[in-house]
């Protein structure tokens, strides 16, 4: 689709301003581009429409303190989890760091879509860990019994037990940044099209 020149400029300055909620200034069209009204109106409607900054600061902070939670719930079990297998511990707690630096990063440069929709993966992936290793543990406690008659190990269920509301606490937090990276994304499609249809 070929463009004129000075819409090109207008629908590149509109985006570079949907780009970063953070920065809700009004994007400065020259007053002869004939398109100025509907950026204008789009922009401002975009900003309305948004989950704001504050909003997303409080969850992305929330889910720091979820993927805290889980990674203290692995050191826990990782006496045990090693048991098992020394790379189960070692990953969860891999992936708890990635989960941390992206969150990090999110609540530095401000939200974008693909930084929320990576987080979203991240907290999912901490979830299924969290409930791999319960797993792991509640299967190996079990065999413990089964093969030596034992009682079974109050650590180990100890273990499992935080293991799983660390999983559950941190399903609940990408639940809620869910319904609001759908809001945030809603927001810039609706824009962006009619800023589109303005220029038709």
């Amino acid at each position: 689709m070929n463009l004129p020149g000075c819409v090109v400029v207008v629908l590149v300055s509109a985006l570079a301003t949907f780009a970063n909620p953070r920065e809700p200034q009004a994007v400065t069209v020259p007053p002869t581009n004939q398109h100025s009204t509907a950026v204008q109106e789009t922009v401002s409607e975009l900003q309305r429409s948004m989950p704001s900054e504050k909003e997303f600061s409080e969850l992305l902070a929330k889910a720091d303190e979820k993927v805290s939670a889980f990674e203290a719930a692995v050191k826990n079990a990782k006496p045990r989890l090693d048991k098992i297998n020394t790379k189960y511990a070692t990953n969860y707690l891999d992936a708890a760091a990635t989960a941390h630096t992206v969150i990090s990063k999110t609540l530095k440069n401000g939200p974008t879509a693909y930084a929320l929709v990576t987080i979203l993966t991240t907290l999912d992936d901490l979830s299924l860990d969290a409930a791999s290793g319960t797993a792991f543990l509640l299967a190996t406690d079990e065999d413990q019994v089964v093969a030596k008659g034992a009682a079974p190990d109050p650590n180990t269920r100890s273990d499992v037990l935080t293991l799983s509301a660390a999983g559950t606490g941190c399903n609940d937090i990408a639940e809620l940044i869910m319904h609001a990276t759908l809001r945030f994304i809603a927001a810039e499609e609706t824009a962006l099209n009619k800023l589109l249809d303005s220029i038709h």
